[in-house]
């Protein structure tokens, strides 16, 4: 799961990654730790840098990265970018359509970017009050039904 708002264990970046799959039991070895941030998009300069010196896009991909080491079967993500400037919502896009592709990974993602769901989404559920009232293409998004998402679409366009 990767969170709207990053939150980070005190260390590196590598003793991020390293942290969940230590949980699990498993041991990373240096080249897959190494890989994993550079999957999330973040270069090898940033691998040692202590996690206070990141910016919030940077944590967010070091998170991602962190999250990708337990290797997951489905990656939830709850509005993963809503906190990042357009360059590191850009970035983060970019990843998540490379795991799609690249590692056929199913993600399960909260948005309220038609823009962002347009780019990634395969299916979109509509939620009204924490209910499913409409399942639809992402490119069929403007012909629904429901009243609130309806709304939701007018005033997101």
């Amino acid at each position: 799961m990767l969170f709207q708002l990053p939150v980070l264990f005190e260390g590196t970046v590598t003793d991020n990654v390293r942290y969940g799959s230590q949980l699990k039991g498993k041991k990373l070895s240096d080249n897959e730790v190494y890989k994993l941030p550079t999957l999330a998009d973040l270069d090898s300069s940033f691998f040692n840098k202590s996690v206070g010196e990141h910016s919030v896009g940077q944590a967010q991909r070091v998170a991602l990265a962190r999250t990708l080491a337990n290797e997951p079967e489905v990656l939830l993500l709850d509005e993963p970018t809503s906190a990042l400037d357009p360059i590191s919502t850009q970035n983060i896009q970019d990843v998540l359509v490379k795991l799609k592709r690249e590692q056929n990974m199913t993600i399960v993602m909260v948005s309220h970017s038609i823009k962002q769901i347009k780019r990634i989404a395969d299916i979109v559920y509509l939620l009204v009050n924490r209910e499913i009232v409409e399942i639809l293409k992402p490119d069929k998004l403007f012909e629904s039904k429901h009243p609130m998402a309806q709304r939701f679409l007018e005033l997101s366009n």
